[in-house]
């Protein structure tokens, strides 16, 4: 695991982004950021996935993304009428309650471990970069949420007219996301028969999925 760029990824595809188009990519990596993150207690899913499948509606067309599937599947999960539990106790049956059907710490992706070189070549990313972690998001610095929002803060600052931040993102992404957004996605379809919320989480780890191929 490394950061250099990975192959076939143009040196210069990232940091050709306008500040206008780096504020958008901003926003829909902290967006997908929020949505691997445990919701508020109490949260619907109508709550949960109807303003998230606006917001990548919106995104998705400013960048050129299609984000129908994930759409699709959230306003399948916003529209059920039946009684359901608050998103908060679907996400903890999927990422939290022991035996976790996905895991968010993408390590075990990337090097089949939590903990190793992979998560400390994050935290030393974050660090170099300035990038603090939430105090009340008490996790490992692989988790993809985490990931997710660093790329936010480097593009947001790539579009506030920091020379460095596009291109510290573009190595992120090259190093870590591209070789867990797949598995990940993987990951929330083999869960689906027994958890079928989770479909949901495939479709967002999808939209990462296509940013990636958008920005190679």
């Amino acid at each position: 695991m490394n950061l250099a760029t990975a192959p076939g990824r143009g040196e210069d595809a990232v940091d050709r982004v306008s500040p206008e188009t780096a504020l958008a990519w901003s926003d829909l990596f902290l967006c997908l950021g929020r949505a691997w993150l445990p919701p508020p207690a109490g949260l619907s899913a109508a709550d949960w996935c109807g303003p998230l499948a606006d917001d990548l509606d919106d995104l998705g067309t400013e960048l050129g993304l299609d984000v129908q599937a994930a759409t699709a599947a959230l306003r399948d999960e916003a529209g059920k009428s039946e009684a359901r539990d608050p998103w908060l106790v679907v996400y903890s049956r999927l990422f939290l309650v022991p035996p976790v059907p996905v895991t968010l710490n993408t390590g075990i992706y990337l090097e089949g471990a939590l903990g190793g070189n992979a998560s400390q070549m994050m935290q030393a990313c974050y660090r170099v970069a300035g990038f603090e972690q939430d105090l009340r998001f008490r996790d490992l610095p692989d988790h993809a949420a985490m990931q997710l929002e660093f790329l936010g803060a480097l593009f947001e600052r790539g579009a506030r007219g920091d020379p460095d931040a596009v291109g510290q993102a573009r190595e992120f992404l090259a190093g870590f996301v591209d070789h867990w957004a797949e598995p990940l996605r993987k990951a929330c379809e083999r869960a689906v028969p027994s958890h079928a919320e989770a479909k949901t989480f495939a479709e967002l780890a999808r939209v990462v999925e296509s940013a990636l191929a958008t920005l190679a």
